[in-house]
Parts: C-alpha cells; structure tokens; sequence
C-alpha cells in the first residue's frame, strides 16, 4: 500500500510574508502576526508585546519624538504645540509651545549638540538638554521662536544629523543649524518639490520630496552638503519618499500609497517588496516619516492607513538573522488597540524610539471610537493569539485531493495547567468553510496531530499560538507543519 505523500511548511524565517494568499516565494506564509521567526532560526516562536505605557496622559498622535542622551524621551504632538515627557515611565506634560507665526503643531525634532530641537510651520524652538527636566524647567527654558524658517511647510520638517550639521527640511528648502547657527538656506530644491524625509547616504544627505497627493512624481536627491547644488537625484513615480530606513550599509526607502519599499543604490531605486494588501484609489497607506527604526540589526516601520484599510496596520520588520539568511518581511508587532478582536485597522503609527532592547511606538486608533496612545514592548509578556496563516495549498488544481492528517512539530513539551492549551489548528475549505480541527498532544514525540480526512481542491490552515492564561510570558514554538495527503 502506497504510503501518504507530505507537505511540510517550515523554516518560516526564510520566507516570511508571501505577496498574496495566492503567491509568494518558497516558505512564506500569507499571514505571519506576532511572531518571531529570526532569534533562533528554524524556530517560529511568539514577540513580546506592545503594552501601552502613556495610560491616559498622552491625548494626541505624536509623530516625532526624542530619545534624550539624559535617558529622558519626550514626545511632540502632530495637532498641537504639546510637549510630553516620559522618565523612567512617569509620564509628564510638560510644555505647550505658542509660535509666532503659523500654526503650532510641532513637525519635526531632534537632539543636537546638547539642545533639542522642535520645529512648527514657520519657527524653530530649542532647549538645553541639561535643563529640560520636568514641566517648570521647561516653561524656565524653553525658547520659543528661535529661528524662523523661510518656506515654512505646513507638514513635514524631517530633522536629521550629517557631517556634524543638523538639516532641516522646509518645504523645497534646506535649512541648517551647524555649531548653534541657524541658516535658513542652505539649499534650494526646484519647484514644486517639497521635502518631506531625511536621510544618509556615506557622507552624503538624501532628500525625500512629495509634491502633491495626485502626483505620483517625486524625487530623491543627493547631497553631498557642500556644493551649491545636489550631487544627482533619482525621479521616483510615486505619491512621495514617506521615508528612509538605514542599516547594515544598505537603504531601504519606503515610498508612495501602496506599500513600496525600495533599496537605494545610490544612484538608483530597486524595488524589493510590497506591504501585502489590497490597493486602489479609495484603499491606501504608507509610512510616516518618523515610525521607522533599527532594533537588534532589524529594521522596523509602522505601517498607517491613509483611507480603507489597505493592509494590516502596526510595525513590520524587514529583518535577518545573520548575513546566511535572505531578509524577509513580516509584522510582529501590532499595537496594543488592536485588542482581543485582533483589528488590525484604523490606525496610524506616529513615531517610533528604540532604546538598547526597548522599543516605544505613539499610535492614534479610530476604530469605534479616537484613541491615543504610547506603547512599550513588554519584556514580561507574549503577544496574545499570535498566529500564521498559509497560503492556499493546491497539490492538484485538476481535481480534488484527500486531505488525511495535520500535524504541528512543536520545540518543547507544553504545559499541563488547564490554563494552558498550546495551539488551535483552522482549516479552512476552498478558502471559505472553517473547521476547527482538535489536536492530540503528544509531548513526546512532541507533536500535536489530529487525523482528518477531507476532499478539497484546495485549503489553507491557521494555526493560532495560545498564551498561557496565568503565566501570559509563557507561549509555544513550532518548527513545521506537515499535511498528508493521499
């Protein structure tokens, strides 16, 4: 008698999120939420997760943000000129900023030679990092109306550091402070070029432009900070450079309203994945200019609805464990508002702060109702119903097939406690029917099994992670799935 052939689905970190339920390169999974496949490979295991830090202080979306050199991280309201500061976890309103002119909502900051900068519409602020603790020091020191920009960008002053200068973009213009000096003009950008990122390349600025929401025209230019003029500049035929994410020598441009992220040779853009979703002109999204971030090597960016809930919305990694594996997308880190219902919809990602093993991530939620929020991820507790979801399997489009037996390879015995249930397995039908399927747990073999017969020209399974109920740090790691089919 022939034995059952096998298909087994492992070594998820090789692929991560495949391009569509439909399609995708070899070990990707449609949906990855929650997981870890990079800390040690061949091992699928649960993230920690985002816990909300700010309680009810923080009312409004930040979307820049300081990590002080003194340990204090202060966050900069997006729809006003409120300042928030968070030391040690007590979290402090600490100044509201009045501009002179323009609006006051605070567009861009950063730390600089022992100030920090803020920048509104029309005007730059500062305070010395040394006497920017607590909301008395800050009414004492602050100082509002420092400087005042040319263009004055209603939007966007993306901030960053090279070659020992602080530039700041203003509309088409970039502005700078070098040794506390202001210019207002350091370069010009042809009309109608507005910038709206920062970033670096070796010794050499970047400039990410938007023009306008029905343009898909934009570019990044280079420059190398000292020339009247930029170096070169690639045309990019998107609705913007949301923003620019750097590590290990390589730039990864996150540009436009349908989930483009591109690597930046230089001199050019090559695309190298895609946020998984459904795009149109009603259904759209993209990446702020602040919610991008390096932790432990991996690069991470949150991903914010524009209109229609697109695709999943929270914090994707693109991300490797050594130089041996390929990078891979996936989303570990949805935001604490998405709750038990797991909606992953409805947000916009602010700002990002990584600190050592720390990470901060601001969010505004308006499903049901409008929220705010900061939240830290939480080393004391997993991610709750973290799961993977396959893409359809089809061994023979012909025909049906017989489906006989699933089984999940799990890394180490799980738990007896009635509050600890390891895995829930979900097939799923012709992509439509669910159908729970109930596992037998072998800790031995450890493998959890459940011999199922079913005709199908094609399924998909779910396999949900379970977090203990007592001890929520604890979760279960897989290695593989494997499906019989006879």
């Amino acid at each position: 008698m022939a034995q059952p052939k096998s298909i087994t689905l492992d070594n998820f970190n090789l692929g991560g999120l495949a391009d569509s339920q439909w399609s995708g390169i070899k070990n990707s999974v449609y949906e990855m939420v929650g997981l870890d496949p990079h800390s040690t490979p061949g091992l699928l295991q649960v993230a920690q997760e985002l816990t909300k830090n700010s309680g009810t202080t923080v009312t409004e979306l930040c979307k820049c943000a300081v990590n002080c050199s003194t340990g204090i991280r202060y966050w900069f309201s997006s729809s006003s000129g409120k300042i928030w500061q968070d030391k040690a976890g007590t979290w402090t309103l600490v100044y509201t900023v009045s501009a002179g002119a323009g609006e006051s909502n605070i567009l861009g900051a950063y730390e600089y030679q022992g100030y920090i900068y803020f920048a509104t519409e029309l005007r730059l602020h500062r305070i010395s990092i040394s006497l920017a603790d607590g909301s008395s020091a800050w009414t004492t020191n602050a100082v509002p109306n420092w400087a005042t920009f040319t263009a004055g960008d209603p939007d966007w002053h993306p901030m960053t550091i090279q070659n020992l200068v602080l530039y700041i973009g203003d509309g088409r213009i970039v502005a700078q402070v070098d040794g506390g000096v202001f210019s207002a003009n350091a370069l010009d950008l042809e009309n109608p070029h507005r910038i709206k990122s920062l970033g670096k390349f070796e010794t050499d600025l970047l400039i990410g432009t938007y023009i306008a929401s029905g343009i898909s025209k934009c570019a990044i230019f280079r420059w190398n900070t000292w020339s009247v003029s930029f170096s070169n500049f690639v045309e990019v035929d998107e609705v913007g450079v949301n923003c620019f994410i750097i590590s290990d020598n390589i730039v990864f441009v996150q540009a436009g309203i349908s989930g483009n992220i591109y690597v930046y040779t230089g001199a050019s853009l090559d695309l190298f994945r895609k946020i998984p979703g459904t795009y149109s002109p009603t259904s759209y999204g993209s990446v702020n200019p602040n919610s991008v971030a390096t932790m432990n090597g991996q690069l991470l960016m949150g991903f914010s609805n524009g209109s229609g809930n697109p695709a999943n919305e929270g914090i994707y990694r693109i991300g490797r464990h050594s130089r041996n594996y390929p990078y891979i997308l996936d989303f570990p880190y949805p935001v604490s508002e998405s709750g038990a219902n797991q909606i992953f919809h409805s947000k916009e990602i602010g700002a990002i702060i990584v600190s050592g093993m720390d990470m901060w991530v601001s969010w505004k939620n308006t499903y049901s109702s409008t929220t705010y929020g900061i939240d830290k991820l939480n080393w004391s507790s997993k991610y709750d119903k973290a799961y993977i979801e396959t893409r359809r399997i089809s061994p023979d489009t012909s025909e049906r097939t017989n489906f006989s037996r699933f089984e999940i390879a799990y890394y180490t015995k799980l738990g007896t406690s009635p509050n600890y249930y390891g895995f829930t397995l979900y097939l799923y039908l012709n992509n439509e029917d669910e159908v729970t399927l109930p596992l037998i747990f072998d800790n031995d073999r450890l493998l959890a099994y459940v011999n199922y017969s079913v005709e199908s020209s094609v399924i998909k399974l779910r396999v949900e992670f379970n977090r203990h109920l007592t001890q929520p740090e604890i979760s279960s790691s897989i290695t593989g799935l494997i499906i019989k089919v006879s």
